[in-house]
């Protein structure tokens, strides 16, 4: 088991596409000048998770106060490939043999709402921030094949979601290589910098604060609230503090059914995605370990990552990076002929986290009275950091 980290680590390497406009502004940082605030809610973390979560508490009337060690969406955030997926990294199949069928209906019913839900939320804040619904094709790989598929396809009927079985014939009229994939609808992808830097400027509006660059140094706990300082000689004071740090957790989280990981990606130039297979955008991924995973973006580049690794540190990956991505153009080819030397304009990798459930961490911290968590680890992080935000605001309101 890896132990997670305070910060310490280095959260990604490389360029990622979506810091392409914006790349001057990444390392530019604001005098900072020592304050001290009061709020109802403090958040630690500015990526997509403090985001979301500060839009739902500044919509709900409280005042909220955001500190980050990054400038805000620097840290994992803009690592990620922002595949909305309903899906757990866990088939239903594993879920339902751990937990039962209806425990999985439950979580898989309540995924694919929240990712309904972002959709909405876009829409009614006006957010521009290249959101799509897409369907997703889950491709049989190493774990589990084109038998296990059809069992999977069984219990997703049995739970009443709708999709498509495709064999092989079915994924070569796609364009495809595989012995079997399901198809569903219920995904979508966005641009996760643009969505974070949304929700923060809307949660800016009604009264939010961000402290950045601010490292959380010291976080004291009473009866009544917390009271955090910072290296920048910040004071904050807050009835409830809400850790959405990601994989930059303090030491008082326990962090045993957490590990850190690797993950790799590229991004193809404009107009490579005429080499994509099916005529939907499907976000693709496998059901393999290490699994490949293709999707498209509004401007008509193709995204490949995968490649995982367990392990977190910075020089290792940087060393990796090179047979990684062509790992990732020969996956990606094999699986999508049509792929096929396409070249690689924007390449990155990321420090990402797993469960051994591939759940969330969702909810009071044990042994403190006013600390909650919202970490969401694999991939489905964005569908469950828009679901921390439903969940906590519900645990706050008792």
């Amino acid at each position: 088991m890896t132990k997670l980290d305070d910060g310490a680590i280095r959260l990604r390497s490389g360029r990622s596409v979506w810091l392409a406009n914006d790349a001057g502004r990444e390392h530019a940082q604001k005098p900072h000048t020592q304050r001290v605030f009061s709020a109802d809610i403090a958040i630690v973390g500015a990526g997509i998770t403090g985001a979301f979560l500060a839009e739902k508490f500044t919509r709900a009337g409280r005042t909220v106060v955001i500190i980050d060690r990054h400038a805000p969406t620097r840290g994992s955030t803009a690592a990620s490939t922002a595949m909305l997926l309903w899906e757990l990294d866990a088939s239903l199949l594993e879920v339902e043999d751990r937990m039962g069928i209806e425990r999985a209906g439950r979580i898989a019913a309540r995924c694919r709402r929240e990712v309904q839900r972002i959709g909405e939320l876009v829409n009614e804040l006006g957010i521009s921030a290249d959101f799509r619904p897409r369907p997703s094709l889950y491709l049989a790989g190493d774990k589990l094949d084109a038998a296990d598929l059809r069992e999977e396809h069984r219990i997703r009927q049995q739970l009443g979601i709708e999709g498509i079985y495709l064999d092989e014939q079915g994924l070569a009229a796609r364009g495809l290589v595989g012995g079997a994939a399901l198809l569903y609808p219920g995904s979508a992808e966005a641009d996760p910098v643009k969505l974070a830097h949304g929700l923060l400027a809307i949660a800016v509006k009604r009264g939010a604060v961000i402290i950045s660059p601010a490292v959380a140094t010291n976080y004291e706990h009473t009866l009544t609230g917390v009271t955090i300082a910072t290296d920048q000689g910040d004071i904050i004071s807050a009835q409830t503090l809400v850790l959405a740090s990601g994989y930059e957790m303090p030491d008082f989280v326990p962090v045993a059914r957490h590990s850190l990981a690797t993950s790799w990606a590229l991004a193809t130039g404009p107009a490579e995605a005429a080499c994509m297979p099916g005529p939907d955008g499907a976000l693709i991924w496998e059901a393999s370990d290490p699994y490949l995973y293709v999707r498209m973006t509004v401007d008509g580049r193709v995204i490949i990552g995968g490649e995982d690794e367990e392990f977190c540190e910075a020089d290792k990956r940087e060393a990796m990076t090179s047979q990684k991505i062509k790992a990732l153009l020969a996956k990606a080819a094999t699986r999508c002929p049509g792929l096929a030397g396409v070249e690689p304009q924007y390449v990155w990798s990321g420090v990402f986290g797993e469960t051994d459930d591939s759940l969330p961490m969702i909810g009071r911290v044990p042994g403190t009275l006013r600390t909650l968590a919202a970490y969401g680890y694999g991939g489905n992080g964005i569908t469950f950091s828009a679901l921390a935000a439903d969940l906590l605001e519900v645990e706050l309101e008792g």
